[in-house]
């Protein structure tokens, strides 16, 4: 399948969160069987199976038949008294399809489409499982660190307002001064809490997804690494999968098998009038009178072997209905493979686009990172000699958890937008772990 041809167009010189996170590859391998959403695309597989072999039934011989054992009691008419009778009928028949126009092959053929289908379906419901699993994993070190942030300002804070209190009892500083003070404190006690508590959201979202145990938090990251230029690598993909004559999406795959469903469905409707030959053997028994008097009956066993034939004749211009109503949907569905065809194509220019947006946007909010860095230290080395307060340090440490967030929120979005874009152009690299092919 050219669904998962993976790697065509140097797809490993991408960066992806997994690969450098070994925790995050072996969560993501794990959940292809422990996730409750990929149990249930499997149970989907398994019914498509299933579905599959049906429509192969319709190949084979059918086998069936009938028996009936009864005690009746008969008046006959040359007779004058009724007499008990022991009445035995059975029928054994085995049916084989012998021709239908291409009916049964057609059908058989459309079961094996849809399981094919179901196979590209579950593929595709991993990868956006996986890219669900790559943000939130990303978005984990950034409630991490935002977490941390809002601990450090809840000491801070702490720590002011004990300056405060003393300076008060000095009457160094007002009441209507303090009251300030006193409401900072509160207000980032408040945001230290509520950090805290997104913090355990998320990771009990992101066990949940995963079906595996809660990450504790310090199996979470502190770091999400700074991104290098990929600028070249895309462009290579986006023109390797524009050149494509048929885009080997599974949303595309899928709209060309569905055309092929249609196209055996509408030759199947044009034999609705025809007739269909079944090759027939079996054995029976029946009762059957051989003489005038119609109440002296016989068992008869046969034993026979033919051609039955079965044929529709006129079902009030149904199959003429069926057959337009089907080559409209055909019609339809031509149309609306070559709309999505033109998006798909605008779909990955844009996210090829913006992925080059994101990591200019990474590469200005890590020069402001650096610079946070170095202020930091600056205030450390004042303070040490004495230049300088503690507060100033604090102010400057505050200063840098908020450069953090920004540089790991657009390197969160430049790998979030690199790994879309990668399915869209069907290169990513987590589809080798799955076994279906």
């Amino acid at each position: 399948m050219p669904l998962l041809i993976v790697g065509l167009f140097a797809a490993d010189s991408l960066s992806t969160p997994e690969q450098f996170y070994p925790q995050l590859d072996g969560i993501l391998k794990k959940a292809v069987a422990q996730s409750p959403r990929m149990i249930s695309r499997a149970i989907d597989l398994d019914m498509a199976e299933n579905d599959r072999v049906a429509a192969q039934a319709g190949l084979l011989p059918s086998v069936g038949g009938s028996y009936s054992y009864n005690l009746s009691q008969d008046k006959r008419g040359d007779l004058p008294d009724r007499s008990n009778v022991t009445k035995i009928y059975y029928n054994f028949s085995v049916t084989q399809p012998i021709y239908h126009w291409g009916e049964r092959r057609n059908n058989a053929r459309m079961g094996d489409i849809r399981k094919l289908m179901a196979e590209s379906n579950y593929t595709e419901a991993y990868r956006l499982f996986a890219q669900e699993v790559r943000s939130l994993y990303l978005r984990l070190i950034i409630s991490k660190l935002r977490a941390d942030k809002a601990a450090f300002q809840n000491e801070y804070s702490a720590k002011q307002l004990a300056r405060s209190e003393e300076r008060l009892a000095k009457k160094v500083i007002s009441e209507a001064q303090m009251f300030g003070f006193r409401m900072e404190a509160e207000r980032s006690q408040i945001g230290a809490e509520r950090a805290r508590f997104d913090l355990e959201n998320d990771k009990s979202s992101f066990a949940r997804l995963t079906g595996q145990p809660m990450l504790t938090d310090s199996e979470i990251p502190d770091v999400i690494p700074a991104i290098s230029s990929q600028d070249s690598a895309i462009q290579g993909m986006l023109s390797g999968f524009l050149s494509q004559k048929d885009a080997p999406t599974p949303e595309a795959l899928n709209y060309r098998n569905s055309l092929e469903i249609e196209k055996l469905s509408l030759a199947n409707q044009k034999t609705r009038l025809k007739p269909k030959f079944n090759f027939v053997v079996g054995v029976s028994q029946d009762q059957q009178s051989y003489s005038l008097n119609v109440a002296q009956k016989y068992s008869v066993n046969s034993r026979y072997a033919g051609i039955s034939v079965n044929w529709t004749i006129f079902d009030g211009f149904a199959a003429r209905s069926s057959v337009r109503s089907s080559l409209s949907r055909l019609r339809m569905m031509e149309n609306d493979y070559r709309v999505l065809t033109d998006r798909l194509a605008q779909q990955a220019q844009t996210q090829a686009k913006m992925a080059g947006f994101y990591a200019r946007y990474a590469s200005i909010n890590d020069r402001y990172l650096d610079s946070g860095e170095g202020n930091v230290k600056s205030k450390k080395e004042e303070f040490t000699r004495g230049v300088i307060a503690e507060e100033d340090v604090s102010v400057a440490q505050l200063g840098l958890y908020d450069a953090k967030i920004n540089a790991y929120s657009s390197r969160a979005d430049y790998y979030n937008q690199v790994t879309e874009f990668l399915g869209t152009v069907v290169q990513d690299p987590v589809l080798s772990n799955l076994s279906v092919k």
